[in-house]
């Protein structure tokens, strides 16, 4: 294999997981009114009488992920570590240039 042969797909892979992270970008742009809607209810008045029925299993037979605590902080915080990895990533890109 040649050079620009081993170049040329080194380049497709960068712009195949570009294209991915593009498309990544767009969803989460899509979804981030939704967390912003469930971090409204986490901790509201009306996700501690929901949390409290559904441990008395006055509720039953429905997922209740958010009830957890930390399914929603763990969104969060999976959140921020992600655009520290970002950050990280765009730094390195800046150096190499």
């Amino acid at each position: 294999m040649n050079r620009i042969t081993k170049n040329e797909e080194k380049l497709d892979e960068v712009i195949k997981t570009l294209n991915q992270l593009e498309e990544a970008l767009n969803n989460l742009e899509i979804v981030i009114p939704k967390l912003k809607d469930v971090n409204k209810y986490y901790g509201s008045k009306n996700w501690f009488k929901d949390k409290d029925d559904y441990e008395k299993g006055k509720i039953k037979n429905i997922k209740a992920g958010v009830l957890s605590e930390d399914t929603v902080w763990n969104t969060n915080e999976k959140i921020k570590d992600l655009y520290d990895q970002m950050k990280e990533i765009i730094n390195k890109i800046k150096k190499e240039r």
